[in-house]
């Protein structure tokens, strides 16, 4: 039938169906009609119910329950019972009957909780004594002697200096004509050579610079703001154009040493990649709405050689971004399931287990026994993986080959047969979707120590963005993404390093604008840190007693 006739079929009564030559096809347009009125209603429902949960539910991943108690549920204990059995006995077999004491949670002591009272000042904080206070009259009334002190309590308030813009001033000595005549240069006017500045040419010292990166970058205080609120407070009046000049010349300062985590980066053999959006102004069409550009994150992991988080900036999503940037590298690519780093040639892909979880934790609201199982058996990986953090990379490997494989059996065999029954549009049936397609990859952490078992360590690194794009709203112009990948990558990469952002922005930025050969390598968060670590002083031999 056709869709026209479809439509009619409201006005049409039983026995005209039944007396029809074309009953049967009638029918079969009605069942059709029904299923997919169900299926619509069904997936409403579901989205419906999604979006309640989004507004009014849990905003943690993190489980409220333990995993063995998600395990608990009567519709498919039973098969599942079996699989754990079947899957056990032939790991143990396989292991020599090696029980899973790994997942045994061990009793953690309760931390006794301590006063109420106020905590200690910080030691470094600086401090000033503003009064004493005595008794009116420290002396004998009879003979006038003075009280001894016997000691002098201190009781200390924290008190808050507000900020203030100081001039900086260099004094430049012009030196005349020199009194004798023994050389040409006795009567010629000197002055000397003035040291490289980090802007020269300009009105910034090196602190105000860090202030003004460091409020955007760090702390998510637009150009505007500084200048309107904080530097005006403070008695200086500046534009945001200004500080937004002082920024981008400040980015392409910094620019050398972006480049060079960037070749360290893909020299290694195992990198994480993400990616998040920004809005820029399109200059060329004043009034018209603003562009989506792309913050691509890298991220080489703490046990590398280049412990460095560097982002870059690209004005689409499409695959040509990261192609760009990992020219050269050949490893393994930790990253959730977009496409554009599946077309990267010449690496080995690893999935995000937490991408995965996320997707049944969504569909826990619709699809409750199906999602809560499938989050039991990924939360048991976690598990393993919490217990064998601080080993050595062999270890981890050879744990997770015995243990983490045989809970990714479990759960593959869950959800191949649960995948029957879902419908492929619903939540749980893209969870399982997104899960099954990405398997491989999901399974690689278990066959390399090295590799994490998700990417929530860039994901972690990602926040600042988030949390700065809804002060500073967009960019002005591809420039100001370019500056904003570079800034964003020195504060991410030197506070990776527990670095004080200020002090090392504060150090770098005139060693950066009058760099000596070689120098470069030494400016890098990792090296630097080791620069400014105190040295051991040495303890003198004591003399012997028995010395003659």
């Amino acid at each position: 039938m056709t869709p026209a006739q479809c439509y009619k079929l409201d006005s049409v009564d039983t026995k005209t169906i039944l007396d029809s030559p074309e009953a049967f096809d009638i029918v079969d347009a009605l069942l059709k009609l029904y299923r997919d009125e169900v299926r619509n209603g069904k997936r409403q429902e579901e989205t419906i119910r999604s979006l309640l949960d989004r507004i009014y539910g849990r905003k943690s991943e993190k489980s409220k329950y333990h995993p063995e108690q998600m395990l608990l549920l009567p519709e498919l204990l039973e098969a599942l019972a079996a699989e754990a059995e079947s899957c056990d006995g032939e790991s143990d077999d396989k292991n020599g009957g090696e029980a899973d004491e790994t997942l045994e949670t061990p009793k953690k002591d309760k931390k006794r909780k301590g006063g109420h009272g106020r905590s200690k000042l910080p030691a470094h904080i600086e401090r000033r004594v503003v009064e004493r206070i005595d008794i009116d009259d420290p002396n004998c009334e009879t003979c006038g002697k003075e009280r001894p002190i016997i000691r002098i309590e201190k009781s200390e308030r924290l008190n808050y200096v507000p900020a203030k813009v100081i001039a900086d001033v260099t004094e430049i000595v012009i030196r005349g004509p020199l009194p004798c005549e023994c050389d040409d240069d006795a009567a010629k006017i000197v002055r000397p050579e003035l040291p490289m500045r980090p802007l020269d040419r300009g009105m910034p010292g090196v602190e105000l610079l860090c202030c003004i990166v460091i409020g955007k970058f760090l702390y998510h205080l637009p150009h505007y703001r500084q200048a309107t609120k904080t530097l005006k407070d403070a008695g200086i009046n500046l534009s945001k154009q200004t500080l937004w000049d002082w920024t981008r010349r400040t980015a392409e300062l910094l620019d050398p040493l972006w480049e060079l985590m960037r070749q360290k980066l893909i020299v290694l053999d195992h990198l994480a990649a993400d990616e998040t959006t920004a809005q820029m102004v399109d200059r060329e069409r004043p009034g018209s709405p603003t562009k989506t550009t792309y913050l691509w994150q890298y991220f080489g992991f703490d046990d590398g050689d280049a412990p460095y988080t560097v982002f870059d900036f690209a004005l689409t999503r499409a695959h040509t971004a990261p192609q760009t940037f990992l020219e050269g590298f050949d490893g393994t690519l930790l990253t959730d399931g977009y496409s554009a780093y599946r077309v990267l040639p010449n690496l080995t892909h690893a999935g995000c287990m937490a991408h995965a979880r996320r997707k049944f934790d969504e569909a826990l609201a619709t699809s409750p026994v199906v999602a809560a199982q499938a989050v039991a058996l990924i939360g048991k990986l976690y598990k393993i993986e919490a217990e064998c953090r601080s080993l050595d990379d062999a270890a981890r490997r050879a744990i997770r080959r015995r243990k983490s494989s045989v809970i990714l059996l479990r759960l593959r065999l869950f959800l191949e047969q649960q995948q029957k029954d879902a419908l492929p549009q619903s939540k749980i049936g893209k969870a399982i979707g997104y899960a099954l397609n990405q398997w491989p990859d999901l399974c690689r952490f278990v066959d390399d120590g090295r590799l994490p078992i998700d990417n929530n360590a860039v994901e972690r690194e990602m926040k600042a963005i988030a949390t700065g794009r809804k002060n500073w709203l967009f960019f002005g112009s591809p420039r100001g993404g370019r500056a904003a990948a570079v800034i964003y990558s020195i504060i991410a990469s030197a506070r990776r390093h527990d670095l004080d952002v200020w002090q090392y922005l504060a150090d770098i930025l005139p060693r950066l604008a009058d760099l000596n050969p070689g120098e470069l390598e030494r400016l890098l968060p990792d090296a630097w840190r080791q620069e400014q670590a105190p040295t051991p002083t040495s303890i003198p031999a004591q003399p012997s007693n028995n010395a003659a």
